[in-house]
């Protein structure tokens, strides 16, 4: 029985082949391509294909397969940036997010930050200062630019940011980000920042709690969860991605081994202790023998 790690062309090509690389179980990669000419370049698919994992990829599937880790409608709905941040909103948390521009102005909110429905990499960020003469204005005009399904959030003066991998509800890796200029809005790869990873025992608990209460309203089998801490300690979540760089061998080796178990023991989600606990409460089980499942 085959698993097929199904992703889309020009994405994340490199992690996937990283955690394929790491796994001990038969997965395979294949590449969704409307000229299908990178099916070809792979060949085709298993016959036995017994699990599929989508990697950011929403393509039909080419063969019949009742075993999905990531649906297509849940990758739709943490892709809709506007409506997911309106879902996180109500449970406060994120940031407080504003979908259009009267809303925003009632808010009374000062430094704004407006973007697309759809973004990525930290392009197309309309940021506007309300104390600047004609905030009004710049605020209208930066709706006008983003588009149908843009959303306004505060901008939070970051102290950390996150990226915490979760899987079934349970943490698998954290990384915290190191901004190429910590005066950037955005800290990422694409500005020229990177990862650095965190052991287990130095986890930020709170960030790691507020991922997984985040990622349990998105529908997904696995996600990285991007996480903001401002000045006074408070965790955020920004966005789910479905697709999250794994450029780490330990990261690719971390996510290996989670799909392993899941080919193994099923997807079913992995339920928290109610006590309070450290990083054992948090952890997949995939990954240390440590970890407190209920």
């Amino acid at each position: 029985m085959t698993a097929v790690l199904f992703r889309r062309r020009r994405l994340g090509l490199g992690s996937c082949q990283g955690i394929v690389s790491e796994s001990e179980r038969d997965i395979t990669v294949r590449t969704h391509n409307p000229l299908r000419r990178t099916y070809r370049r792979e060949g085709p698919w298993p016959n036995d294909t017994s699990l599929v994992i989508r990697w950011g990829c929403t393509a039909a599937i080419p063969v019949d397969c009742n075993r999905v880790l990531n649906t297509a409608e849940a990758i739709h709905f943490v892709n809709n940036k506007s409506a997911f941040r309106m879902l996180l909103d109500e449970h406060g948390l994120c940031p407080p997010t504003f979908t259009d521009y009267h809303s925003t102005m009632e808010s009374g909110i000062q430094h704004i930050l407006v973007r697309p429905n759809h973004h990525a990499q930290g392009r197309r960020m309309y940021v506007v200062d309300m104390q600047d003469g004609g905030g009004d204005l710049a605020l209208s005009a930066a709706f006008r630019r983003a588009g149908a399904g843009a959303y306004a959030s505060e901008i939070v003066d970051k102290s950390a940011e996150y990226r915490v991998f979760v899987a079934q509800g349970r943490c698998v890796w954290v990384a915290r980000k190191t901004p190429g200029n910590p005066q950037d809005i955005a800290w990422n790869v694409a500005r020229g920042g990177r990862f650095d990873n965190v052991r287990f025992g130095d986890w930020p608990l709170r960030v790691v709690r507020v991922a997984i209460e985040a990622f349990n309203l998105s529908g997904l089998d696995f996600g990285g969860v991007d996480v903001i801490v401002d000045q006074e300690g408070r965790a955020y979540v920004i966005e789910i991605n479905s697709a999250p760089s794994q450029t780490s061998p330990y990261r690719q080796s971390c996510v290996a081994q989670v799909f392993d178990y899941i080919i193994q023991h099923g997807k079913a989600p992995i339920p928290l202790k109610q006590e309070r606990g450290g990083w054992k409460k948090f952890i997949h089980p995939a990954l240390s023998t440590a970890a407190e499942v209920p």
